[in-house]
């Protein structure tokens, strides 16, 4: 098969990764077939498999191209961030825009279905290095504004890091199921509880509620 002009064979990459983010995102890992990807995106299967080694790797940058979308919202504001408290206002304001990114509109809660086989390793492996990536950048601002006498934490830098990007997944996973102004509301609530909780003045509480 001759090789389209490169213009073209970027249109057509994208179009195959435009609809294998899509239907990932809604369906999961198993959930999608490499046939599903092909229709969607109006080529044959052996088009798709001419630019794809197949669809693990498809699906491999597809949960990179995900990664990436909340570290442009969520963590590479985190870490441009020299005030730890303000660093950590971004996890509820970044995911508050995310949410108005129109690759996330209809859900991807299917990025959250990895199967535990040896063919999906690498996948897996991917996704728990971003997950420690993002727990270490909120464990360390979180250590930063307790150490400043910004929050009081009591010790509990770790486990208050774990809990909030759980809390970032129960938020995320739902996406279809809630509208944008439901999910800002949801996310200012959080915001707010948690400064509640553990902020040591009020004009900390006062950034919270300002989301």
């Amino acid at each position: 098969m001759p090789r389209k002009p490169a213009h073209e064979q970027f249109d057509t990459i994208k179009a195959i990764a435009d609809q294998a983010f899509e239907l990932f995102g809604r369906y999961g890992y198993e959930g999608v077939s490499i046939g599903d990807i092909a229709k969607a995106a109006k080529l044959s299967k052996g088009a798709l498999y001419w630019h794809f080694d197949g669809k693990e790797a498809l699906y491999l940058q597809c949960l990179r191209c995900l990664h990436a979308i909340f570290d442009q919202y969520v963590f590479e504001p985190m870490r441009a961030e020299s005030d730890p408290v303000r660093a950590i206002l971004h996890v509820f304001t970044g995911l508050q825009k995310l949410l108005q990114d129109s690759r996330v509109e209809k859900g991807v809660a299917g990025y959250w279905l990895i199967p535990s086989r040896p063919e999906t390793a690498a996948l897996t492996a991917a996704q728990r290095a971003f997950e420690a990536a993002s727990i270490e950048t909120l464990r360390r601002n979180l250590q930063l504004a307790s150490e400043h006498g910004q929050l009081e934490l009591g010790g509990e830098a770790d486990e208050m890091a774990r809990a909030v990007i759980a809390l970032i997944e129960a938020c995320v996973v739902p996406l279809r199921q809630y509208s944008v102004d439901e999910m800002h509301g949801i996310l200012a609530v959080l915001a707010r509880t948690l400064f509640r909780a553990y902020a040591k003045s009020d004009e900390l509480l006062k950034l919270a509620l300002t989301i």
